[in-house]
């Protein structure tokens, strides 16, 4: 009996050793193809946090609304040695009297849903240490004929040698997003305006299994 359970807590050993080697492996393999600047890889890193981030819910001391807008976020276009993605912000809203108030504007919303992101995309993907993170977030805007478009307000781009540097838990998210090159605009009445924002560096992600078929292809591709 005592030969069968050391038998039994041995294999446990061997399988959960396994496992973890494996992992370091494959982690490893990762790091080194996002070193290469494979931006097939660092797409692939950024949309499995983006996707583990829509599916949780908001960490303690996060407003939700601001959790909301980091869950709308998308991957836009990647580069070497960054990344570009967009949100959505809205206001927000409560019952005060019997009359329905506005709490925040889409703009407050949207300078602490970019410093959530920039600290996010800098220190939370794993494998990853992005070099330059880039936040559009855009509003909805009600156009002339009646329609509803959603239209950027604000920008920004996050450098890692200044991020460094910053005491993220003590700012507030203007002074955060003051750090770094943002832009946004508000009309007299503190009201947002729409913004042209920058043109889009890097190329769009492709789809994570389209990436992995290619990389599998080469990996099997004889050599000469």
């Amino acid at each position: 009996m005592i030969l069968l359970g050391m038998l039994i807590v041995g294999a446990i050993f061997l399988v959960v050793g396994w496992a973890v080697t494996t992992e370091m492996l494959q982690h490893r393999a990762w790091r080194r193809r996002v070193a290469s600047g494979d931006t097939d890889i660092i797409g692939a890193l950024i949309e499995e946090a983006l996707n583990t981030w829509r599916r949780a819910r908001p960490p303690k001391g996060i407003h939700p609304g601001t959790w909301a807008g980091v869950q709308s976020a998308q991957l836009v276009a990647v580069e070497p040695d960054g990344a570009t993605l967009s949100a959505s912000a809205e206001g927000e809203f409560r019952t005060e009297g019997g009359r329905r108030v506005q709490v925040t504007s889409p703009l407050d919303e949207a300078i602490a849903i970019a410093a959530r992101l920039l600290d996010m995309m800098l220190y939370d993907v794993p494998n990853l240490r992005l070099g330059t993170v880039r936040v559009d977030v855009y509003t909805t805007f009600s156009e002339p004929d009646g329609t509803l478009a959603q239209r950027p307000i604000l920008t920004v781009t996050a450098d890692r040698a200044i991020a460094e540097d910053l005491a993220w838990d003590a700012l507030t998210p203007a002074e955060i997003l003051g750090r770094f090159e943002a832009h946004y605009v508000r009309d007299p009445a503190g009201r947002a305006i729409p913004i042209e924002v920058p043109p889009i560096t890097g190329r769009p992600p492709r789809p994570a299994a389209e990436a992995a078929a290619e990389f599998t292809a080469q990996r099997e591709r004889p050599t000469e």
